[in-house]
């Protein structure tokens, strides 16, 4: 048992040495200034009154040629004041329109993935960028992003901050979106990406009409990984990262436990087809945060403490550049807290499944 994980430890370090070498590859993506495109930006949102009107008064800030850009903020068959506020807030401002998520619905396009899609249909920029209702976008969003945008990329991924001021409880979510969008960003580098985050997530409106859209993708609760893998399953196509702080949009938190545990449940089910590098992570994951928690029990203590060093030391590789690019404060004094609230959440996230499979996400069962 010993030898098993103590070179688990060693692949698990090696694995984020090559991601490391990823991140130098994401760091260093080369941006067309003079590139210049028309843009859709689109806001899929259900039953967010109480706080689309701060997204949309970000929205107002973006700083990109106006007659180049249009704002398309989707009703997604909201039971509140969600639409009306959207049109209260808009009004007399013709970057934006709102429209209302179609209501026939197909096996494939239902939910999320329907209200973006009837977006995208009417949708007149070449390039489509996407954030959510919870979001706050900074003014240089559109432009930083649309830089990235050359010879064959057709998507380009970016980071979201957590609001980590509200608590104890934020700032460990925060720790945890860095580490994992550091993952995908990394991968990325290295030509394998694992994941991505639709609250942040730009894409050609030619590449989606060639794949035939959400409608010739099977739905998933996680739409916005399902378009990207399908997107880089294509090798004409190219899918980035890059780490810039000023195409980085903040979301607010999960308040709850019960709220964690739905997102949690809906991106493990989504991330059950990660590629083959993704499952090897996965696997490594599990036996450092077993080792982590329970570890001190069946070796001796030296043999332990060095172990979790490796461990340390390997997450710290990515999560330290990423944090000091993405110019976060103070927020590395609890990491080692969160790798307690990582490690329990990831060994009890798989058996959640077996007491039920359905997903309850934005008031709808999955």
């Amino acid at each position: 048992m010993d030898i098993f994980v103590i070179v688990s430890s060693i692949i698990y370090l090696a694995l984020h040495i090559l991601f490391l070498i990823g991140f130098l590859r994401s760091n260093s993506l080369k941006k067309n200034t003079s590139s210049k495109h028309k843009v859709t930006v689109i806001i899929a949102a259900r039953n967010e009154e109480k706080i689309i009107a701060n997204c949309i008064s970000s929205l107002k800030k973006i700083d990109y040629d106006k007659n180049l850009l249009e704002i398309i903020l989707v009703n997604d068959k909201s039971t509140d004041n969600t639409k009306s506020i959207m049109i209260n807030e808009t009004k007399d401002d013709l970057t934006f329109k709102v429209i209302d998520s179609d209501n026939i619905e197909t096996k494939n396009l239902k939910g999320k993935a329907n209200a973006i899609d009837s977006a995208i249909k009417i949708a007149k920029g070449d390039i489509i960028l996407m954030s959510d209702a919870d979001c706050i976008v900074p003014p240089g969003w559109v432009s930083e992003i649309v830089k990235y945008y050359s010879d064959n990329i057709r998507m380009v991924c970016g980071f979201t901050k957590i609001n980590y001021e509200n608590s104890f409880f934020a700032k460990l979510q925060a720790l945890d979106w860095i580490y994992l969008q550091s993952l995908a960003s990394c991968s990325s580098g290295i030509g394998k990406i694992m994941s991505c985050i639709g609250n942040n997530l730009s894409f050609t409106k030619n590449v989606y009409n060639e794949i035939g859209g959400y409608e010739k993708i099977n739905f998933s609760v996680t739409e916005d990984l399902a378009l990207m893998r399908r997107i880089n399953s294509d090798n004409n196509y190219k899918v980035i990262y890059p780490i810039n702080a000023d195409c980085t949009v903040i979301t607010e938190e999960c308040k709850t436990i019960g709220e964690l545990y739905n997102q949690k449940k809906r991106w493990f089910k989504g991330g059950l087809g990660i590629n083959f590098l993704g499952w090897i992570l996965g696997f490594e994951l599990y036996i450092v945060n077993l080792n982590l928690l329970f570890g001190i029990i069946f070796f001796n203590v030296n043999l332990f403490l060095a172990l979790i060093l490796i461990k340390l030391v390997s997450e710290l590789l990515i999560i330290l550049p990423v944090y000091y690019k993405l110019k976060f404060k103070y927020l590395i004094l609890y990491f080692p807290l969160f790798q307690i609230y990582f490690a329990t959440y990831g060994l009890l996230l798989p058996f959640t499944f077996l007491l039920s499979t359905k997903i309850n996400w934005k008031e709808r069962k999955h």
